[in-house]
């Protein structure tokens, strides 16, 4: 079956099929009973965010407890202000409190701490200028 979901970054060129799009990062472990799948973590996220299975864990572990581990990676999410998919990349987004493209960010710079301003840094944000 293909997965139709794609991801695209709003302001560079990275695009990827994912899987979930949640506000919270599970790492399941499949029971050998085929019947449950047991949460080994759940984290409760600030925002909803794209997940992908993630490609360097391997899905086989089939050992004598016939137990598999399921990981994600957090792929991107939408800007808190414009709305649009952006990924995590700190060339396209940040996040403080919530997360903002670096778009929004440069148009509405005067309005965060100054710290940030400073940690982000003005050259980076020229080309949204």
């Amino acid at each position: 079956m293909t997965n139709n979901k794609i991801f695209q970054c709003s302001l560079c060129p990275f695009y990827a099929a994912y899987d979930r799009y949640d506000d919270k990062y599970v790492d399941l472990t499949i029971s050998s009973t085929k019947t449950k799948n047991v949460p080994a973590i759940t984290i409760d996220l600030f925002e909803k965010v794209y997940l992908i299975r993630d490609p360097f864990i391997s899905v086989k572990d089939k050992d004598k407890d016939d137990q598999t581990k399921i990981s994600s990676l957090i792929i991107g999410t939408t800007c808190s202000i414009c709305s649009c998919p952006v990924c995590i990349h700190s060339d396209c987004s940040l996040f403080y409190t919530r997360r903002f493209c670096l778009k929004c960010f440069a148009q509405y710079r005067s309005e965060f701490p100054r710290e940030l301003l400073d940690e982000i840094g003005e050259k980076r944000l020229e080309k949204f200028l």
